[in-house]
């Protein structure tokens, strides 16, 4: 939270210093145009700035200067481009969020009345007299039927009030709950707001009530008409602005000639020179004026998509009201059977038919603040449209624009795509999938990428917005279709898309007025991280196959048993090395080893051999007996022995 904190308040730092460094040079802009630019600035890779890491003091000011560069140009239509789409994107909303938007602000106006009616005990019946005042004051301007400060208004809504919510009900209001009472406050101004537009209906009544369904007719013709004026107006600049950024595209399947046809040069046939077709330099363009068509051209390409965004939500705003008024006129007519006739009618079947009544006027209301949002935003992209004309287009050389239409016919779009009408693309030798409009049910609604201007003369001409022509077919890659303004065109695009198209994401950087134009937001930020993008094809590895014969072992192998690969062995090392840096060493030499030298020793190769452990034996000796007799009858010393071999016989 802290860091996310940090950087809000690094930025809010970097738009103050934008505009401030602006304004000593003369340019006044908005904090949202310094903060969109530096939105676009920080999407090129190649200025250095990663979003995952904080901005240095260096990075920030040279992410100020470039911002302040690229606003202060003067009669810039880059910058007249960058503009209309901070105020287009800042001001235009969705119907839902516009109508949601304007329903807040009248609970909030009333936000306070509805607070004191809930939060009165009256007790006296002047405190009841108030209350109930308040409560008819709250039912007109919550419903927008006219000033509460008129007493004719005042009148209408008591009497109207009254009649489905008497005075002697003020006391049990006062026990229900408070949610109960904001239902019933509702409810009430509901009903109150439909008897008061019968009662209009009616003739009898309809004071301060604005006649919104006849001033809606008249306001949205009105508007209709002046968006396409203002459009066709525009149209006519484009087409010269067209035909003049065709010269900077190169002809399909002609070789670039040093810029030619895209910053310099304008083909054009020699005069006297028949039976050729090399170009005739007549007049030299600069790089400046080219870019300044193109980048005029792209101003006028998006404002003209603002206008038709305009016109499509006038148009929308058209049905509608159509739609609400058929459903105005119908429930009218039912409460007028609903009542014809009748002294006493049951609420039942009457009350809806009043808040049906209220909602469909205020539904009405809400068109009539769309409208009024429409007109705003055209009234000032119809000044932008005149910073066009008077400083971009009167900026941009007419002769040089001249010279580079050349003798080329002016062709509006629908020309265009007349001039293609029955051309189809050839798929073959393309990588990619080409779609016609006979294989899909729902062709026209396929979104187109680039907006529908031609993949192919977007890259080759710097920016060159040429409307395609989706009837030829369309090629798809990678999920994306592309439009061509001719079959030459999609087949070298087929050939190699991801060229092509990585040139046009290469493009955006440089021109980053074109990311919101060509709607490339995704793609851009998907990419803005790579400093480089593999614009060019690599060339071709030419290969033949070759056979070399070389020694089995030409370096005897060795293997050093002191190799540590392991990183925390040589951690190790390092800290023994360390500790021995910290400690007091000592050698001493003898007599015994100087000149000693490295003696080997051959060992005698281990053998085999068993060893047998003690082990317990018995075994029986004889036993040696002899017998002498006759020892008492002889008298001499010769006695009788007799040894008998005992220990055999056993």
């Amino acid at each position: 939270m802290l860091k996310a904190t940090e950087t809000e308040n690094v930025i809010k730092s970097i738009i103050q210093e934008i505009t401030r460094e602006c304004a000593s040079r003369g340019v006044n802009i908005t904090d949202n145009c310094a903060a969109y630019v530096i939105k676009l600035m920080v999407l090129n890779a190649e200025h250095g700035f990663i979003s995952d890491r904080p901005l240095a003091r260096d990075d920030v000011q040279l992410l100020v200067n470039m911002c302040v560069q690229k606003l202060s140009e003067p009669r810039s239509p880059s910058l007249a481009t960058i503009q209309m789409q901070v105020y287009f994107d800042t001001n235009f909303g969705s119907r839902y969020d516009i109508i949601t938007e304007h329903r807040a602000n009248i609970q909030l106006h009333t936000s306070n009345l509805i607070k004191a009616i809930i939060q009165t005990y009256a007790k006296t019946k002047e405190d009841l007299e108030k209350l109930y005042r308040k409560m008819v004051v709250t039912t007109v301007t919550s419903s927008g039927l006219g000033n509460p400060n008129h007493p004719s208004v005042l009148r209408e809504a008591t009497a109207a009030l009254s009649s489905v919510f008497p005075h002697t009900e003020l006391r049990q209001f006062m026990t229900i709950s408070r949610k109960d009472k904001e239902r019933q406050i509702s409810e009430l101004t509901q009903i109150t707001t439909g008897i008061r537009l019968f009662n209009r209906d009616c003739q009898k009544g309809g004071e301060g009530i604005e006649d919104l369904p006849n001033l809606l007719q008249k306001a949205i013709t009105a508007t209709c008409s002046s968006l396409e004026t203002q459009l066709q107006i525009l149209l006519e600049g484009l087409s010269v602005l067209t035909a003049a950024a065709e010269s900077c595209v190169r002809t399909p399947g002609k070789p670039e000639r040093e810029e030619l046809y895209r910053l310099q040069q304008v083909k054009k046939e020699a005069e006297g020179e028949e039976g050729t077709e090399e170009p005739k330099t007549l007049h030299k363009i600069s790089r400046k004026q080219i870019q300044t068509v193109l980048d005029g051209l792209a101003t006028a390409r998006q404002l003209e998509v603002y206008l038709r965004k305009l016109i499509v939500e006038a148009e929308t705003s058209h049905q509608v009201l159509a739609e609400l008024l058929d459903t105005l006129k119908s429930r009218l007519t039912s409460i007028h059977d609903t009542v014809r006739f009748r002294t006493a009618i049951p609420t039942t079947q009457v009350y809806p038919q009043f808040i049906h009544l209220s909602e469909i006027w205020i539904s009405l209301q809400d068109e009539m603040v769309l409208l009024s949002n429409i007109n705003n935003l055209a009234w000032n992209l119809k000044k932008y449209s005149q910073v066009l004309t008077v400083q971009v287009l009167e900026y941009i050389d007419k002769d040089a624009v001249k010279q580079m239409v050349g003798n080329r016919d002016i062709l509006t779009d629908e020309d265009r795509l007349k001039a293609t009408t029955g051309l189809k693309i050839d798929s073959t030798a393309m990588k990619c999938e080409v779609v016609y409009p006979t294989q899909v049910t729902d062709f026209d609604k396929i979104p187109l990428q680039y907006l529908g201007f031609c993949a192919w003369s977007l890259a080759e001409g710097g920016g060159a917005l040429i409307p395609g022509n989706p009837n030829m077919g369309l090629c798809q890659w990678r999920g994306n279709y592309y439009a061509f303004s001719s079959p030459a065109m999609a087949n070298e695009f087929g050939q190699d898309p991801d060229k092509y198209v990585i040139s046009v994401l290469q493009l955006m950087r440089k021109k980053p007025e074109l990311i919101n134009l060509l709607q490339l937001q995704e793609q851009v930020a998907a990419v803005h991280m790579a400093a480089e993008l593999p614009v060019k094809k690599p060339q071709p590895v030419i290969t033949r196959d070759s056979e070399a014969q070389t020694e089995l072992h030409p370096i005897p192998s060795h293997i050093d048993p002191t190799y540590h690969w392991n990183e925390w062995d040589l951690k190790r090392d390092a800290i023994k090395l360390a500790n021995i840096m910290k400690r007091k060493t000592k050698s001493v030499q003898t007599q015994s080893s100087y000149h000693k030298m490295t003696i080997a020793s051959q060992a005698k190769p281990q053998k085999t051999q068993e060893i047998q452990t003690r082990r317990d034996r018995v075994s029986c000796v004889p036993v040696h007996q002899n017998y002498m007799y006759s020892l008492l009858t002889h008298r001499d010393d010769k006695q009788f022995v007799l040894t008998p071999d005992l220990f055999k016989n056993n």
